[in-house]
Parts: structure tokens; sequence; C-alpha cells
């Protein structure tokens, strides 16, 4: 793999991912991690299904939490984390977002 793909590469991801904080620390690591074009596919495929996700859930008005840190995703191979289904129309079995008062409800 040479240094320009992996680049290009690194910019592919940097682009798909929502949270935009440390990039370089980031790209040091994406520069260590021994990447083949099947293990690239499948980061992009399980980084764009859980950007899906969490759009689909935040326009619904479910809570999802927000992404972490893109170094944080990487070194702890969130890739591989299982999505749960996406059920909009049964909502009952979901949490919904709090909804916050301004006032002291004692």
């Amino acid at each position: 793999m040479d240094k320009l793909q992996k680049n290009l590469w690194f910019d592919t991801f940097w682009k798909e991912y929502p949270k935009k904080v440390g990039k370089k620390q980031c790209k040091t690591y994406w520069s260590k991690l021994k990447l083949t074009v099947d293990k690239f596919t499948i980061i992009m495929d399980s980084l764009v299904n859980q950007n899906v996700l969490r759009a689909k859930y935040t326009q619904s008005g479910i809570w999802y939490p927000n992404p972490p840190d893109p170094i944080r995703w990487l070194k702890h191979e969130r890739w591989e984390d299982e999505l749960p289904p996406i059920d909009i129309k049964n909502i009952n079995q979901v949490y919904k977002k709090p909804q916050y008062k301004n006032y002291d409800e004692r």
C-alpha cells in the first residue's frame, strides 16, 4: 500500500466522518493501520451505515448518541459495531430524546 493511496483514503474517511476534531492525530493513527482495499471498503460502508442510522433516528425524534472522536472510532474499531435495526414505525421500543425544562420540579 503506497502512501499516496493511504492519504487519499484518509481524505475520503475524513470527509465522511461527522465529527471534525483531532485531524492530525487521526491521520497519524490512520497511517499505521494495515489497510487493504477490502478493509477500507468495510470501514467506509460501516461509517456510511452509521451516519444513515443516526440521521434517520434524529429525523424521527429518537435519541441517538453523538459520534465519538474519529481517533477513538478508529482505535476501537467501531466499524465492527453491530447496528440496531431501523424500525422507525415501532417508535415505542426506543428511547425518545428527553425534554428538559428550565425550572426545578422539586
